[in-house]
């Protein structure tokens, strides 16, 4: 496939068009540079929270019907201790019905992402159960204060039930609210109605599922067998998992005790899986699409701030580069304008980092300081908790470090802890793992810039800067100095240590010039060159952090796809990057690096952006091949039929 073709899937505008998005799947959506982020937030990642969160709504639904709403307390003993007096048979019914409609709109929306039922029904329908299962439950919670009997003279006061309706009523009404924004969309034409679930998507959704379950289930069994109330039993439960144990749930039972060594570990197991599922769809794919997104911003800003008459680009403020005009070869210019393109990338990448951070502490401190607040409101009359207080017992929780000094105590505290819980420790690891990244990232860069800058000196700077060569070669650094076989006819700067060019340094020059002739044997040359840089980028998948090509090594690669950088048949400059890229260009298959249609700009992985364009190549080429010699071999019967007559 020729490499116009592979590069030209955009459509030049600095902003996609709604009729262009609306038909690219999540991950062409997730690749493209001009697409907004809130448009990918609102099509991928809305449907994807609900589809994990309905679980945990139904869970605290389950929580909110098992146990009666209201209890007869004694002022002088806690509110666990108190008697409890049964619901009423309607308000049993309706927390049924609440419940079955709950999962009827998970189920929905799950039918939908698996392909079974319509957007036209499923989206509807799902929207209609959610808040249909949110109103029935602020009804009852509205209305359970006045309607609920209580015998003369006793102190009354509600369950934790209550709270766990209070909690589901609130989680389904903004999941609904997610899936009206995403509705909306569809409709207006920004995005797409068809969310097809990945591999890891419906690993994510069965993990929560599960995980709600497992902790619901053993919330049951040691209710039973230590003779607590349920939902104290989920509340110990929860406690466990997350590792923070407060000691004011323990068991005393030998068999409470026997179960608590597969109950813990299966949860804590479950848990990690559910964290790093939550770190690679929700941090990471949505990292990829703000990356793309930023890359295409800091393009754009970098064009804009410069002086594109005389080949000034701005990277940032104080910092700039010239792209030379009529002083250097058609090479030397590409060559300027991709390590112009890489700076970019480097200031984008940054830049994204930063935000990534920011946005993971931005939601572990607002969990932080929100849930001190909840907690300081629901502990102040039974324990008298001051806001620093409950400031100090969220930090605690947090880190589960879990003193014991401060735990809830209340009908309200207790769920309010589990659904907070659930939230603010996986929010918390991430955020740590975030930290690290950037932790390691710095580190890389320090190491790479001691190899370059430190002198050659004796003792520990020599060893130091020894360590330093030898990450960066290890990272493709070495081979990414080196210019491929064949690129400059003298063989000028191949390195003879590199796989690519020691070796098989005469064999390529063999084939560089066969390649360039029309024969038979040309054809076999090229997809032997083809097949063993498709051999190459395929060991190169994996490299952590992903590879990134040198302008020598992208040479040698377009060389392969049909084409020559030292040409400018299907080249444009800089100035030709912005809202008038088609203008003066009749041939829209033109591209520069600093373009839109960059293979830089393509949101993939370098090498698999390579391997992908090489496959399409030879697969094209062994067609064109095969429909010749049919072609030929039809002629041929044709002409052995008329010399017959």
């Amino acid at each position: 496939m020729p490499i116009e073709q592979a590069m030209v899937g955009k459509d030049g505008t600095e902003t996609a068009r709604p009729e262009d998005y609306v038909h690219k799947d999540e991950e062409e959506a997730e690749g493209d540079p001009t697409s907004p982020s809130r448009w990918w937030f609102s099509s991928t990642l809305f449907p994807l929270i609900a589809a994990t969160f309905g679980p945990l709504s139904s869970g605290f639904g389950i929580g909110a019907l098992v146990m009666d709403w209201v209890i007869i307390v004694n002022p002088s003993s806690t509110e666990s201790t108190g008697i409890d007096i049964p619901n009423p048979d309607w308000l049993d019914a309706i927390n049924a019905i609440s419940l079955f409609t709950s999962v009827a709109a998970n189920l929905m929306l799950l039918s939908h992402m698996t392909g079974r039922v319509s957007f036209p029904v499923s989206q509807p329908a799902t929207i209609i159960l959610y808040y249909i299962t949110s109103f029935l439950l602020i009804g009852l919670v509205v209305a359970a204060p006045a309607h609920l009997d209580l015998p003369a003279g006793e102190v009354r006061t509600f369950s934790q039930a209550y709270y766990y309706a209070i909690i589901a009523a609130a989680v389904t009404f903004i999941l609904g609210s997610m899936m009206v924004i995403t509705a909306s969309g569809v409709y207006i034409g920004r995005y797409s109605r068809d969310f097809k679930l990945t591999m890891s998507q419906r690993t994510l959704i069965f993990q929560t599922t599960t995980f709600i379950g497992y902790i619901l289930a053993a919330g049951a069994v040691y209710s039973k067998v230590e003779g607590w109330d349920y939902l104290d039993g989920v509340y110990y439960v929860d406690v466990t998992i997350l590792t923070i144990g407060f000691g004011d749930f323990s068991p005393k039972t030998h068999l409470g005790r026997s179960l608590l060594f597969p109950m813990a570990v299966g949860g804590i197991l479950f848990l990690g899986l559910i964290i790093a599922s939550i770190r690679t769809l929700v941090l990471e794919r949505g990292t990829k699409k703000v990356t793309v997104r930023m890359l295409e911003k800091a393009r754009q800003k970098a064009l804009k701030k410069g002086d594109l008459s005389s080949g000034t680009i701005q990277i940032r403020p104080g910092r700039k580069r010239n792209i030379a005009k009529g002083t250097t070869s058609e090479l030397g210019r590409r060559e300027q304008e991709f390590n112009i393109m890489r700076e970019v990338q480097q200031k984008a990448g940054r830049t994204n980092s930063l935000i990534a951070l920011s946005v993971s502490a931005g939601a572990a401190f607002i969990l932080w300081f929100v849930g001190a607040a909840v907690f300081q409101q629901a502990e102040l009359d039974s324990q008298g908790w001051s806001y620093f207080e409950a400031l100090y017992f969220t930090y605690v929780s947090l880190l589960t470090v879990g003193y014991g000094d401060f735990y809830p105590q209340t009908n309200s505290g207790k769920p309010a802890f589990v659904f907070w819980s659930l939230l603010a420790l996986p929010t918390l690891t991430v955020l740590i793992g975030s930290i690290g990244d950037s932790i390691s990232e710095g580190i890389g860069e320090l190491t790479l810039w001691i190899g370059k800058h430190l002198p050659e000196k004796s003792g520990a700077l020599k060893d130091l800067k020894g360590e330093a060569n030898k990450s960066k070669k290890e990272d493709g650094g070495g081979f990414q100095e080196a210019k491929p076989p064949g690129f400059m006819s003298d063989g000028a700067g191949i390195d003879e240590g590199s796989q690519s060019a020691g070796s098989h340094k005469e064999e390529d020059a063999k084939a560089q010039n066969d390649v360039q002739s029309a024969g038979k044997a040309g054809r076999h040359y090229r997809r032997y060159l083809i097949m063993r840089q498709i051999k190459t980028t395929v060991q190169q998948m994996d490299a952590t952090p992903p590879r990134q090509y040198s302008y020598a090594e992208w040479t040698w690669i377009l060389k392969l796809l049909g084409e020559d950088e030292s040409s400018t048949e299907k080249h444009r400059s800089a100035e030709a990057t912005e809202d008038a890229e088609d203008a003066g260009h009749p041939d829209s298959k033109s591209w520069s690096w600093l373009g839109q249609n960059s293979p830089l700009m393509s949101g993939e992985d370098e090498p698999k952006w390579v391997l992908q364009r090489l496959m399409d190549l030879l697969e094209k080429d062994l067609k064109d091949e095969g429909d010749e010699h049919n072609d030929n071999e039809t002629q041929k019967g044709l002409d052995e039929l008329n010399n017959k007559h």
